[in-house]
């Protein structure tokens, strides 16, 4: 039986899962074609069917997990829209999401941008590229969650986030762990309202 195009799809998409989720946990220096396959549960030999290089599937893996976070964040921003059971103030639900003790432990399903930042500066152009692209975005995200939007800080918001995420997974305290998660998070808060008093004084 032949080799289908759907099944093809398939095997690439778990391919680019895997990957994906090996390069927030581990590294971009870490992955490895071959145990990257393996994971997938295919054979090295098909890796060329489905990527030209190991560069390139680096590069559709860290899209793909950007991919995941912008939907994490849409779906957030849509709840809170819908005034659901969940539904809290936007930039709140998306901070509470990044700055939680399950995100910190979890990086391989978490954000690109938190897991890969410290090792930026020495990876190819092409992923700098898509980090720096991803940093637009996730600013723009963030500023159309502000009480009065604002991208420079929206951009502070990002970094605040990222910083905070990054040493809370550096630290070897728990206990120190959740608290720069939970004074980043009242911070980002107290920040957005007080923008939002005074753009009701205005």
């Amino acid at each position: 039986m032949g080799y289908s195009q759907a099944q093809k799809a398939e095997s690439r998409q778990r391919v680019l899962e895997t990957a994906s989720r090996q390069i927030r946990e581990d590294g971009i220096e870490a992955l490895g074609v071959a145990d990257c396959m393996r994971r997938a549960g295919l054979t090295h030999g098909a890796f060329y069917g489905h990527f030209s290089s190991r560069d390139a599937l680096i590069v559709e893996a860290l899209e793909y997990a950007v991919a995941q976070s912008r939907q994490r964040i849409a779906a957030l921003n849509t709840a809170s829209g819908k005034g659901g059971a969940k539904a809290k103030d936007p930039l709140q639900a998306v901070a509470e999401l990044f700055l939680s003790d399950r995100h910190v432990k979890d990086p391989g399903n978490g954000c690109a941008l938190c897991s890969l930042a410290g090792e930026a500066r020495h990876a190819s152009p092409e992923v700098r590229d898509r980090l720096t692209q991803y940093v637009h975005s996730l600013t723009s995200q963030i500023a159309k969650t502000l009480a009065g939007p604002s991208e420079s800080m929206a951009l502070g918001i990002v970094a605040t986030i990222v910083g905070a995420v990054t040493l809370a997974r550096a630290v070897d305290e728990d206990k120190l762990a959740k608290a720069i998660l939970a004074s980043s998070l009242a911070l980002i808060v107290a920040q957005n309202k007080d923008a939002r008093q005074a753009g009701a004084m205005a």
